[in-house]
């Protein structure tokens, strides 16, 4: 499995992160306290000196790029997480995405272009919701991508099945918050995207359960297959 693409994807994001961070040092006041954590009603409920405010998410999204590098090599299921490459280089994708929106949105309010950063970070989730539902169905059992409910991994039909179910309810979620924060406001998106996440896990983890428990082909016991 090829890691240039992401790795290449990875750092030019993590660049821009630092340039934004670079024009951040001198459009920041010295002094000023940045807003980085907002409330479901817009309004900024944490804050950080400057220069951790500008330094916090680069490291972060080094650290998260690191640590996407890392899996593969001790994933015990390398041959299904191979099959799931889609699926994990969208998360990595994704993350890294997510943060470098989260850093634009805090610098530029540090500096004082007022934006409303949970309506952004909102609309982001949600795209990134569709884009792991897609991928969700099509996955394999690992040991770090997915549900990776106990019993999923000795049952790749319940891997598959509950996975779709689960993407599925993912996808509409994306779609359903999307929608909502554009045309009802941002509170709502929110609510659509955590009742959705949790009633998509919940559903999928229930299915996955009578799926292996009907599976003939199940490996009880054998948690290190591929």
């Amino acid at each position: 499995m090829s890691f240039r693409t992401p790795l290449i994807v990875s750092l030019v994001l993590i660049v821009a992160m630092v340039a934004i961070s670079a024009w951040g040092w001198v459009a920041v006041p010295a002094h000023a306290q940045m807003a980085v954590h907002w409330a479901v009603d817009g309004r900024p409920n944490g804050f950080m000196s400057k220069t951790t405010g500008l330094l916090m998410l680069p490291c972060i999204a080094i650290a998260l790029t690191g640590l996407f590098l890392l899996l593969p090599r001790i994933e015990p299921r390398r041959a299904n997480l191979f099959s799931s490459r889609k699926l994990y280089f969208a998360g990595w994708y994704g993350g890294i995405a997510m943060l470098a929106i989260a850093h634009l949105l805090t610098v530029m309010n540090g500096a004082g272009l007022r934006v409303d950063t949970p309506r952004w970070i909102v609309i982001a989730l949600s795209l990134l919701f569709l884009v792991l539902g897609n991928f969700m169905g099509k996955s394999r059992s690992t040991f770090f991508v997915g549900m990776r409910l106990p019993w999923m991994l000795t049952s790749e039909m319940a891997w598959e099945k509950s996975s779709r179910i689960a993407g599925r309810g993912f996808v509409a979620t994306g779609a359903a918050a999307l929608a909502t924060v554009l045309f009802v406001g941002t509170i709502a998106g929110i609510l659509v995207i955590a009742i959705g996440a949790l009633l998509s896990a919940t559903v999928g983890g229930i299915a996955s359960y009578f799926y292996w428990k009907h599976d003939t082909h199940r490996s009880d016991g054998d948690s290190g297959h591929e």
